[in-house]
């Protein structure tokens, strides 16, 4: 029993790194902040997307770019042919269609599923913005048709980062919409950190049933106060989720504003999407009017950046497989020993 038994032990100190993290349940404020100049607020990005007449523009005039995210995804593509501006509505429009004469040098494939990812990644022709804490706030109308998801998130470089919780870069879904099919009255919020497809990554997650549909083709406000000891999520102004999972990120982050196509699959909190259809309605459409990000003076001393932070993979994989080889030696020994007991037992 020994053996069993410190193999089982084993099993669920490797299980309790795999395992999702939980959210810390606390009585956080979720007020509104006041975004005053008196109480340290300042704007430090104010994108109304009415302001533009093409996407070009857009590239031309403000931090948001398509460079770094165009290409292959998943099974879909992200091309900034899908990237365009409503003048009528005053909005960008991510479109999202299945073509099979598709023609882009860098997507470099004319039949599949195409759509877009508008971000403030700097990249070596865009400066970008990227910010630590503070308030961010989305005005859109999300897609009403199967297949797909919206979001607006915030994505850093330590994100992919091992051993300092969150606290070194974390993936925070201000909001995702994979809940069209059903549950339209719902809402999802994440946070993802150490690492993705590793043994030591993390995600907490949170659904809200805010009372009404969210896909009821009008705009719909989405928003993030991020402080340098929890976040608050909000929706229409209303607070859904308050939590500090993950210690926190402490590091800037990138805005993403993207659609994401999965085919007949479960999305995001375990959602089915259905199969994606061409439309010409304007449902899988992604509209967004505006983008604002606010920055409080008190939280700027608590910004740490990449640097700050050591990546410790490599110390961390060696111990698990360590533990992997020595739980395999101790269950050889067991079957080993087992089966020198029967041995002799025959022998007699």
């Amino acid at each position: 029993m020994k053996f069993i038994s410190a193999i089982c032990a084993g099993a669920i100190a490797l299980g309790a790194c795999a395992f999702p993290a939980y959210a810390n349940e606390k009585n956080f404020d979720k007020s509104l902040p006041s975004l005053n100049k008196e109480d340290g607020w300042e704007q430090t990005l104010n994108t109304d997307f009415s302001e533009y007449s093409s996407i070009d523009e857009v590239y031309q005039n403000s931090p948001w770019g398509a460079e770094g995210s165009h290409g292959k995804r998943k099974t879909e593509y992200w091309c900034d042919q899908a990237l365009k501006i409503d003048t009528d509505e005053g909005s960008l429009v991510i479109k999202s269609t299945e073509e099979d004469n598709h023609n882009c040098p860098v997507c470099n494939q004319n039949k599949g599923i195409f759509t877009g990812c508008l971000e403030t990644r700097p990249t070596e022709n865009n400066k970008g913005f990227k910010q630590a804490f503070g308030y961010y706030e989305v005005v859109c109308k999300v897609p009403d048709a199967p297949g797909m998801w919206s979001a607006f998130w915030l994505q850093s470089d330590g994100a992919t980062k091992v051993g300092n919780k969150g606290k070194d870069g974390t993936e925070i879904d201000v909001y995702e919409s994979s809940f069209h099919q059903k549950n339209r009255t719902k809402t999802g919020n994440a946070l993802h950190y150490d690492a993705y497809s590793h043994p030591w990554y993390k995600c907490v997650d949170h659904v809200t049933d805010v009372g009404y549909d969210l896909y009821d083709g009008e705009f719909h406000k989405y928003a993030l106060h991020w402080t340098p000891n929890y976040y608050v999520f909000y929706v229409d102004d209303k607070p859904v989720w308050a939590t500090d999972a993950g210690d926190v990120s402490c590091v800037p982050s990138f805005l993403r504003l993207t659609v994401e196509i999965r085919g007949d699959v479960l999305g995001p909190y375990g959602q089915k999407l259905g199969e994606f259809e061409n439309r010409t309605d304007g449902s899988t459409d992604f509209e967004v009017k505006s983008v604002k990000v606010w920055q409080k003076e008190s939280y700027k001393e608590y910004i740490k950046q990449d640097s700050d932070f050591e990546d410790k993979r490599q110390t961390y994989d060696k111990i698990l497989h360590t533990s992997l080889i020595a739980g395999g030696a101790v269950l050889a020994a067991g079957i080993i020993g087992a089966g020198v007991a029967i041995k002799r037992k025959f022998k007699k």
